[in-house]
């Protein structure tokens, strides 16, 4: 097969659609597919970058709209990306979400060239989701513009990949027959992010003693997050009987960072900033127990947190709140532990696998081995790439 992605990210430093795309096409490349994915460079305004990482062909587009706003909604770079791939070379195209730069060339390319059109749908921006979570301002503006391009453009394509059942439920309503849905969750990457033991991952690492108790936090943070996880942390720091440490580790984008942490934790708070692969590793390698404290809202109830791949991958528990999402895994699978999206509740789950050493043992194996397994990219690509095959077995019966 020949497969186009296109992403709506900044490449390598926008966000997970692009770290999705790119995981499954370096595993299809080594199933013998070629593939080809779309990504918005960091810089360019009007040429084309492309390279080559793992036999994937990544293409930057180029794009006006500055910082932040790079991220899907250039019709500049909808009409390029269209330009760039005019000629038809593909035999089916991947949309990752729903936002012009992707669902319009994708759309096109369906009604040009006739090829199957998937768009992914792994967020939930609109109808109460992340975009009513924005300055009032701009809420006002991007929740409606959210909404049409989610609900608008998904029935439009030829099947869709929901990550987990919220989603999928969500497009059957938007009018996609459950046929064409496949529940797919984003996966881990058991290569790239290995286990180190706590010590050694430490001993590399500047901050991080043997004797604190650690908490480990990728990615970004939203402000309800920081709401919820540093009065969680201040109260586990009282409670503990030992020192503890937060490291929150990549590119938070959380604006006012610090004045969130109270000022009696700073000094036990690492902010790593935007790290590399190998970095992220040790420092999540170097913590004793993974989070995810979200508050319960619209998206964080309804959308699988990727971070928790990156978590299992090294083999740490984690504990998180009770979010509809995580519900299933967590009763399924002893990885960690669920509470309530309260400070009190929070710290309290902290605590109790402070006190259990050997509980954390047993939940990092089996995190550990969920990662190897059930959820590993290519267990999950084994999936995708039979659904591909489907579409493009029954577009050729059509006359």
């Amino acid at each position: 097969m020949r497969i186009l992605y296109l992403t709506h990210n900044v490449t390598w430093k926008g966000g997970g659609a692009f770290f999705r795309a790119y995981h499954q096409a370096r595993h299809l490349v080594r199933r013998g597919h070629a593939v080809t994915v779309v990504s918005i460079s960091p810089t360019a305004r009007c040429r084309f970058r492309q390279l080559q990482v793992e036999g994937v062909t990544i293409v930057e587009a180029p794009d006006l709209l500055p910082g932040q706003a790079r991220s899907g909604w250039d019709l500049w770079d909808a009409a390029q990306r269209i330009r760039r791939f005019r000629t038809g070379q593909f035999d089916l195209v991947h949309g990752l979400e729903s936002r012009p730069v992707v669902a319009l060339p994708a759309l096109w390319f369906k009604r040009t060239w006739g090829v199957p059109v998937v768009l992914d749908w792994a967020d939930w921006y609109g109808r109460g989701g992340t975009a009513a979570e924005r300055s009032p301002r701009i809420r006002w503006f991007m929740e409606p513009v959210e909404t049409f391009c989610e609900e608008f453009f998904h029935p439009r394509a030829d099947a869709c990949v929901a990550m987990g059942e919220p989603l999928a439920e969500r497009a059957v309503r938007v009018g996609i027959p459950r046929e064409r849905i496949l529940n797919l969750l984003h996966g881990c990457d058991p290569e790239g992010l290995v286990p180190y033991p706590v010590d050694a991952a430490r001993s590399r690492l500047a901050g991080l003693p043997n004797d604190a108790f650690v908490l480990g936090y990728v990615g970004v943070m939203r402000q309800t997050t920081a709401e919820l996880l540093f009065p969680a942390f201040r109260l586990l720091r009282r409670r503990a009987g030992c020192p503890v440490k937060l490291v929150c580790a990549g590119n938070h984008k959380l604006k006012g960072f610090w004045d969130y942490v109270p000022a009696d934790c700073a000094e036990d708070v690492i902010e790593t900033g935007w790290i590399s692969y190998e970095a992220l590793n040790l420092y999540l390698s170097a913590c004793d127990v993974t989070v995810l404290p979200f508050r319960r809202t619209i998206a964080t109830d309804n959308i699988w947190p990727s971070k928790l791949n990156d978590y299992l991958a090294v083999g740490r528990p984690t504990v998180g709140t009770a979010m509809r999402i995580l519900r299933p895994l967590f009763e399924q699978q002893e990885i960690g532990l669920l509470t309530a999206d309260e400070p009190e509740a929070f710290a309290e789950g902290c605590l109790r696998l402070l006190h259990d050493p050997e509980g954390r043992r047993r939940m990092g194996e089996n995190a550990r081995r969920l990662a190897e397994g059930e959820l590993s990219w290519p267990r999950l690509v084994d999936r995708l790439e039979q659904f591909y095959a489907g579409l493009l077995a029954e577009a050729k019966r059509e006359p």
